[in-house]
Parts: structure tokens; C-alpha cells; sequence
């Protein structure tokens, strides 16, 4: 799909925005919302758009709130939406909520949305909806007003209840947002379990979300036995942003001395990984490991291949050197 920021189609519909006439202005509304679907934008819509948020017709009210959103993913913003959007979350209808909660976590992440404008009352009663996509959306939100050290601590408990939610999205989402309450110091080591589980999930950012939270918990000390056994599994994942982050946080358990003498076979495949940080991580743990002892002859060639490669030079010949001193070599 090719992108459009300043589409013409789009922007021949802006003159029926100001029709007398509300059936045309609602059906060009449709039309633009339809072309933003497809990759086409224009800049100059976006403030007729939050116009609609106030429609006396749902569907408008929730169309508008949905292209808010796909506008807002490409940056093309209205500093005027969030306050509009607010109000729309005191309605009970499903789509209404969903598309409001959508463009509030796109105005949240670029940090648009004024914190002060949801009540902790409202966010938590948003996480406890019975409509999937506003539960993902609202733990969203939170892990971003999180990232930027806004912490509503009274929502973290019913975040981590949402690490077992049915839906792969609210997991997600939830994940998100316990790493972001992690990194920021809220720490619970009740969860470690279930940080664990995440592990195996079958959604790759919850998997991805999990290996990282459990490293910011083993840098204060909170570390498993479990956790190190299923980090190692990791690091043969499909995707490689989890290899790369296992690794990460295996090395620090390594660090702690938590190590595994399967995870070498892993890490030398990971020498030669796509991503580059993978690659990095690989060869950092296993001159970590050799420091500890934990070699295999078997590595020795693959070590000595992984030298052609200057993003991991430095650390394989460490690794190496290791090994000599060891009589490996």
C-alpha cells in the first residue's frame, strides 16, 4: 500500500465537511475514513474530523474517532482530539469505546494525551471492560503514559490480572505496560510466575515483553531458576527481536552467575543470526561464559567464522582468548 499524506482525493471531499446538509458531511466523513484505510491522507481533514466526535449520530461519532486514530498513526494530529475523545468514553457502546481508545493510545504514545484528563476511575474501569479491544487499548495507554514516568500504581495489579486474559492483544498490551511499571520501579516479585508463562506465549510481543521485564526483575535481584531454563528455549524463537532480548537478559543472569551450559549450542547459531543485535548479545554471553568456565570445542569455529564480522569482533576475540587460556584452543 502506497502512502499519501496529501492526497487530492481526500482533499476534494473537505468542501462537503461544511455542507449544510448533515447526511453529506457524515457520508463524506465515511469517504475519508475509507481512503485513510487505504494509505491516503490530508492534513487539512484532521480538524474537520474532531468536529464529528460531537456528531448526534454514533456511527459518526466512532467513524470519526477511528480516523482520528490512522491520522494520528502518521502523525497528522489535533491537539484539540483528546479532549473530545475523553468524553466519548462515558458512552456504553462497544465501537464507540473501541475507536475513542484506539486514538486516545495514538495521542497517548506521542505524548499528546494530558494525563490529568482520564481518571484513574475511568482507566480502570476501561481495563475491566467486557470489550476486548478497549481492555488492549487502555493497558496501552498506561504503558505509555508509564514510559514517561506517569505511573497510575493503582491500575497495576488489574495490568498484571490482564497477563491471562484470553485475548493475545490485552495480553500484549498488558505486558507492555508491566515492563514500563518494571523499568520505572514497580516491582512485584509475586508476578514472576507469570512473567514466566509469558514466556510461552504464542504472541511474539508478549513473549518479547515478558524476556525484557524479566531482566529489569533480575537486575534487582528477583531471579528463577524456571525463567533461566525458559530464556535459553528462547534463544531458538522464530522472531528474532525475542532471541535478541532473551539473550539480553540472560546476560544478566550471567552476571548473577545464573548460568546454563545448553544455552552455548543457541548462542553459537546466534553468531551468524540477521539481527545484528542478536549477533551482539550471542557473543557477548558467551565470553561471559567462558570467563565462567562454561566452554564448548565444538564453538571453536564458529567463533573463528564469527571474526570476518566487525559488530561482534571485539567480544568473539575475547571469547577466544578465553578458550586459549583454558587450553581449548
Amino acid at each position: 500500500m502506497e502512502l499519501s499524506i496529501e492526497s487530492e482525493k481526500v482533499e476534494k471531499l473537505l468542501v462537503k465537511f461544511q455542507d449544510e446538509k448533515e447526511s453529506v458531511r457524515r457520508k463524506a466523513l465515511f469517504k475519508v475514513a475509507r481512503y485513510a484505510s487505504r494509505g491516503e491522507f490530508n492534513k487539512k481533514a484532521v480538524k474537520f474530523l474532531v468536529k464529528f466526535l460531537s456528531d448526534s449520530e454514533r456511527d459518526a461519532r466512532s467513524m470519526a474517532a477511528w480516523a482520528l486514530a490512522k491520522y494520528a498513526q502518521y502523525n497528522l494530529v489535533n491537539p484539540n482530539a483528546p479532549g473530545y475523545l475523553v468524553k466519548l468514553l462515558r458512552e456504553e457502546d462497544g465501537e464507540v469505546l473501541t475507536n475513542a481508545t484506539f486514538a486516545l493510545a495514538e495521542y497517548a504514545k506521542k505524548n499528546l494525551l494530558d494525563r490529568r484528563a482520564l481518571s484513574k476511575e475511568t482507566l480502570l474501569q476501561l481495563l475491566e471492560s467486557k470489550h476486548e479491544k478497549v481492555r488492549a487499548n487502555t493497558a496501552l495507554i498506561l504503558g505509555f503514559f508509564a514510559e514517561e514516568r506517569f505511573l497510575v500504581k493503582s491500575a497495576f495489579e488489574k495490568l498484571v490480572s490482564l497477563l491471562s486474559d484470553k485475548d493475545s492483544s490485552v495480553r500484549r498490551n498488558a505486558s507492555y505496560a508491566v515492563l514500563n511499571y518494571a523499568e520505572q520501579g514497580v516491582i512485584d516479585p509475586n508476578i514472576l510466575d507469570t512473567l514466566i508463562e509469558g514466556l510461552g506465549d504464542h504472541d511474539v510481543g508478549v513473549r518479547m515483553n515478558s524476556a525484557v521485564a524479566l531482566g529489569v526483575y533480575a537486575e534487582k535481584g528477583y531471579t528463577s531458576e524456571r525463567a533461566l531454563q525458559q530464556l535459553v528455549n528462547l534463544l531458538g524463537d522464530r522472531n528474532e527481536n525475542v532471541r535478541e532480548n532473551a539473550a539480553e537478559t540472560l546476560i544478566i543472569y550471567a552476571n548473577r552467575n545464573l548460568t546454563e551450559e545448553r544455552a552455548l549450542k543457541n548462542l553459537v547459531k546466534l553468531l551468524r543470526d540477521k539481527n545484528v543485535n542478536a549477533r551482539k548479545a550471542a557473543a557477548r554471553l558467551l565470553a561471559i561464559y567462558a570467563k565462567r568456565g562454561i566452554t564448548d570445542k565444538k564453538a571453536v569455529k564458529p567463533l573463528e567464522r564469527a571474526l570476518d564480522d566487525e559488530s561482534i569482533v571485539r567480544d568473539v576475540k575475547l571469547t577466544l582468548k578465553r578458550y586459549k587460556d583454558r587450553g581449548i584452543l
